[in-house]
Order: structure tokens, then C-alpha cells, then sequence
């Protein structure tokens, strides 16, 4: 393998790195005091405060994605017949018999993500000075949890992204494998 590829890749995760980790940084400024008055007004610890907040911003984001896409494919898609063209209900039902899917996808992600904050949250803390954290400590952390993400999905579970978008927008549940146990 050629040196240059390596310095190459190296630098484009160097990149992806930054990018991510100011996006992070960013997304971390915004949502930590929403989580802390989350947690305030129902009372919930730290971890149970993330994973709620995490659930909540995930299903918005897909849903919102959902929505999008259909609209986006209706007004993109050439002239139909009026009969054979979905009705107002019909396109609220797609949405309705997407919304389980994308219920089960926003507690995956909600947990993934609440792995990474407990990995950012680890290194945030600055243990030698005992003082409050401050935002160089909280950038470190997140760096750390970019760091971690960016390895184990490019190179470990490269699969998942391209997974959930598939079963959100196409997954179902096919009968015929269950009707050979009936």
C-alpha cells in the first residue's frame, strides 16, 4: 500500500474528525440545557434525561425526513391519473403505518447516541483540577466520542446507516416466513 493513501485517509479522517466534532460541539450547546430542564421539571437523572431528550430529537428529525420525502417524491413525480393518484388519507395512512417503524428506529438511535454521550461525558470531566468543566474540557470529550463514532461506523458498522433507511422507508413485516408456523 502506498504511503500516500495512508497519509490521505488519515487526513480526510482528520476531517471528518473537525467537522463532526464542531457539529457535535454545536448540537451539545443546544440541547444540554433543554436536557437540563427536561430533567428539572420531571425529575430525572442525567442518563434517563439523555435517552428522553435523545428519543424525542431522533423520532422529530425521522418523522420530519418522512414527511419530506413523501411530499418531495409527490411534487417530483410526473402527472398520474387522478384515480390511480394516492388521496390526502391515504398518504396520512403511509405515515401512520410508518410511524411503529420509526418508533423502533428512534429508541435504537436514542441508545446509540446515549452511548457516545456517555463516552463524551467520561472525558469532560477533568478528575487532576476537581474544577467545573469547562469548554475546552467539553470539547475534548466530544472529540474523544467523534473520534469513537467515526471508527466504529466507518469501519465496523458501516452497514447500520444505510439499515435504518432502508427499514424505515421500505421495511415491513413479510407474512409468509410466520404462516409456516400456523
Amino acid at each position: 500500500m502506498d504511503l500516500s493513501i495512508i497519509i490521505g485517509s488519515l487526513v480526510d479522517l482528520f476531517k471528518l474528525l473537525i467537522l463532526f466534532s464542531v457539529l457535535g460541539f454545536v448540537l451539545f450547546k443546544i440541547f444540554s440545557p433543554i436536557r437540563e430542564k427536561l430533567a428539572e421539571k420531571y425529575s430525572l437523572s442525567w442518563a434517563k434525561s439523555c435517552v428522553v431528550l435523545n428519543f424525542i430529537v431522533f423520532f422529530s428529525v425521522i418523522l420530519f425526513l418522512f414527511i419530506f420525502f413523501m411530499i418531495l417524491g409527490y411534487l417530483d413525480a410526473p402527472l398520474r391519473d387522478p384515480e390511480t393518484e394516492y388521496t390526502f388519507f391515504e398518504n396520512v395512512m403511509l405515515v401512520l403505518i410508518a410511524v411503529p417503524r420509526m418508533l423502533i428506529a428512534s429508541i435504537i438511535l436514542s441508545l446509540l447516541a446515549f452511548f457516545f454521550e456517555l463516552v463524551a461525558s467520561f472525558f469532560m470531566e477533568d478528575v487532576k483540577h476537581k474544577k467545573k468543566r469547562s469548554w475546552v474540557g467539553e470539547f475534548r470529550g466530544i472529540v474523544v466520542s467523534t473520534f469513537v463514532f467515526l471508527i466504529l461506523f466507518l469501519f465496523v458498522f458501516n452497514w447500520v446507516p444505510l439499515g435504518l433507511f432502508i427499514y424505515i422507508f421500505f421495511g415491513s413485516v413479510k407474512a409468509l416466513p410466520l404462516m409456516i408456523f400456523l
